[in-house]
């Protein structure tokens, strides 16, 4: 299986070196999964969502109801699929590196696809297939099938139950969009605004333009006078201030940034492609001067909720469906709140009413507190005693230590 993925073979890589295989835009740039990310909006975009998942810790957790219809938590560490998802997918990546490539690859394009190597009916391997080397098709009874191609110009078969497959939104059901297909317009005005002012750059910021004369030249005093002018005046030139005689005239043939509101129209394509990436524009370095403190937190938080969250949930249900087989009472969780969580401030205020302050009752043990902030615990029973608060007294028929 391993020398499988060694043969494989990117067709997007190819295309790349081809150069015209892609989405057109109105713009006239080809865009595809690799141009797409030469612009860095895009490929910053996509790297907040993939390494956002992949710092969460990935657990797997058993329920038990035998004791109370709400079920109690267990995190299966000695299980294999929990060794699998949280410490060694395969033997070249980290859990994080396994999981931010697979989020990347489908925030990116149409989905992420790993190869499954099922040994005594438990998954010992996830091999991720390279994008664009892959593609799914649905079969008259309603199955998937993944046709994955090598390098060799050969290609094999895979059925669903033999891959560990994650998409974003569909409309068909089975075949994810493309993220860079349905931004290319914005994303190839981007690629077309970077070019023109890398060529105003490279021109060391002096528009092309026409020199013009009155009268009738020769033409050996026309290529002399063009070399001349490209020495002095061209990007290398010593720049400076051009007299002209003999009824010339210079014509610019280039707007300049300021007319073509340059910085304006690139921070706009910028908010274009977070829109398009779901991602709030702080999240790619793209500052708001009426931004606050507080409000930037609580763009942090919008991030983790509403661009993160459904990736979390793919990711959740995706492992639980071909990882598990969506065994009852084991599912992953992807633990979101390291995240969420505030300042000292905020934590040790928090922390104080989980401890049962104020004589209400208490939904967390020193221990559990101590455990979630880094700490060791405290070989004492009182400290992994969930406090009943007011109740304690009651029970005990006493006020503060009298009868």
């Amino acid at each position: 299986m391993l020398g499988f993925l060694r043969k494989s073979t990117s067709i997007d890589a190819m295309s790349r070196l081809a150069g015209w295989i892609g989405w057109g835009s109105a713009s006239g740039a080809v865009v595809n999964e690799h141009t797409a990310l030469d612009v860095t909006a895009v490929f910053c975009g996509a790297r907040v969502i993939a390494e956002g998942l992949a710092q969460m810790p990935v657990r797997l957790i058993s329920e038990d109801f035998t004791k109370s219809y709400l079920g109690s938590l267990k995190i299966e560490r000695d299980h294999w699929a929990h060794k699998l998802l949280a410490v060694r997918p395969n033997s070249w990546q980290t859990s994080y590196e396994f999981r931010e490539g697979m989020i990347f690859n489908a925030v990116v394009g149409k989905g992420a696809i790993a190869i499954k190597n099922v040994v005594g009916g438990e998954v010992r391997e996830l091999l991720p297939v390279p994008a664009g080397s892959w593609s799914v098709e649905q079969m008259p009874d309603w199955s998937l099938r993944i046709r994955v191609d090598y390098s060799d110009k050969t290609h094999g078969f895979f059925d669903q139950s033999q891959v560990f497959y994650i998409r974003g939104p569909s409309l068909n059901g089975f075949d994810g969009l493309a993220a860079v297909r349905q931004a290319r317009e914005a994303i190839g005005l981007s690629i077309a605004l970077e070019k023109q002012q890398s060529k105003l750059a490279g021109n060391g910021g002096k528009p092309s333009g026409i020199l013009s004369f009155a009268g009738k030249l020769a033409p050996e005093t026309t290529a002399k006078l063009r070399d001349t002018w490209q020495q002095r005046y061209g990007p290398n030139g010593d720049g400076g201030i051009a007299v002209l005689d003999g009824d010339a005239k210079f014509h610019s043939m280039t707007m300049t940034s300021v007319d073509a509101q340059h910085l304006e129209t690139r921070r706009m394509q910028i908010e274009e492609i977070a829109r398009a990436l779901r991602v709030q524009p702080i999240m790619i370095m793209q500052a708001d001067k009426a931004a606050t403190y507080a409000s930037a937190e609580q763009m942090f938080r919008m991030h983790v909720i509403h661009t993160l969250g459904p990736w979390i949930e793919r990711f959740e249900q995706a492992a639980a469906r071909d990882i598990l087989g969506n065994a009852p009472g084991l599912k992953f969780d992807l633990d979101e709140r390291n995240l969420l969580r505030g300042d000292f401030k905020d934590q040790a205020e928090y922390y104080t009413k989980a401890l049962g302050a104020g004589g209400q009752a208490a939904w967390m043990s020193q221990n559990e507190i101590r455990s979630e902030v880094g700490l060791n615990p405290i070989d004492e029973d009182w400290a992994n005693t969930v406090s009943r608060g007011a109740m304690d007294q009651a029970a005990k028929g006493t006020d503060n230590g009298n009868p």
